[in-house]
């Protein structure tokens, strides 16, 4: 369960709250029709959509990882001619914001991507090996991290999941915010995976808040935050030439580092070719004193802007958020 408001104007938004949502009890069928109808969401439309998510994850675990990744960019490419709406947009914003592309090839990359992402997670494991991930511009993480504690501040590109096994290969212990799936199964999943790698999973929203705090108040503290992001459909960021609003991750990024001192370091992955990528890590970001952090804070939230979004840009046919309204 997400709550956040639905105002079209990004800078009213507040911070939102996720919930577990709790399993309807047979009480339910009793108390009206919006109880029988969240009993039967919850334990036959749910149950059902996700025994399909667990047949596909648990008949990939055992293939090839190149294998497993290519029969997921292959279904994904059917996908996309049954959700127009969602082409249609990933157009536009192709179009939109890289003119200079073939809009059509974006969108077909894209599905492409998505579906390699999906198949992924069944086999992450095997893909953490020198010749499959290759990781540049580690010192920039590590030596910021002896300096003190460090944000990372991540994008969706690429397979962004591998950021955890590139963390255990550099021996840094880590939390990461991040968004639970609509599907309990998908969330499981994603959960197991995750952990296997060693990281630890903060709550999303502003409960995540007090334990990041928590761990970047260690001297050597590293947490991970998504700068790029999506919210009900709508990009939220990069802003891609809209104005300003400090109601999405970035803005926490900052009010993050202000508050522990922490330096903020940028990375993301790139997918190479197929199952090959290149994790990157850019130069460090410091935030200089002010006199009153909370007026430098759209400037600081449009240094980190200035970041990310030339890099989505690049990369938009490998970016999660393509298929949000602008």
């Amino acid at each position: 369960m997400r709550t956040k408001t639905r105002q079209d104007d990004l800078a009213g938004r507040r911070a939102f709250v996720w919930e577990e949502p709790p399993a309807p009890t047979l009480a339910d069928l009793s108390s009206g029709p919006e109880g029988r109808r969240r009993f039967a969401r919850y334990w036959i439309r749910d149950t059902l959509r996700d025994l399909s998510v667990l047949t596909s994850h648990h008949a990939l675990r055992p293939l090839p990882a190149a294998v497993a990744s290519a029969l997921g960019a292959f279904s994904f490419a059917q996908s996309g001619r049954f959700y127009p709406g969602r082409s249609r947009r990933m157009r536009a914003n192709a179009a939109r914001l890289r003119p200079d592309l073939d809009a059509d090839a974006v969108v077909r990359a894209g599905w492409a991507n998505r579906g390699r992402l999906m198949s992924e997670f069944s086999v992450l494991p095997r893909l953490d090996t020198p010749e499959t991930l290759v990781v540049e511009g580690a010192d920039h993480l590590l030596e910021a991290r002896r300096r003190g504690p460090v944000i990372v501040l991540a994008m969706h590109l690429g397979n962004w999941e591998l950021l955890l096994p590139v963390f255990r290969r550099l021996a840094v212990p880590v939390a990461t915010f991040y968004m639970p799936p609509e599907s309990r199964a998908e969330h499981r999943i994603a959960c197991r995976v995750r952990e296997t790698f060693g990281g630890t999973l903060l709550p999303p929203g502003v409960k995540g808040v007090r334990p990041a705090l928590k761990r970047l108040a260690r001297p050597d503290g590293v947490v991970v935050i998504f700068g790029d992001e999506g919210w009900d459909g709508r990009i939220m960021a990069p802003f891609f030439g809209r104005p300003t609003h400090l109601a999405g991750n970035l803005a926490i990024a900052v009010r993050l580092a202000r508050h522990s001192g922490a330096t903020i370091v940028p990375t993301y992955v790139e997918r190479t070719a197929g199952t090959r990528f290149t994790c990157r890590w850019l130069d460090p970001i410091v935030l200089g004193p002010v006199d009153d952090a909370g007026a430098a804070l759209p400037a600081d939230v449009e240094r980190l802007n200035a970041v990310i979004e030339p890099i989505v840009r690049r990369h938009l046919d490998q970016w999660f958020f393509l298929d949000h309204r602008l």
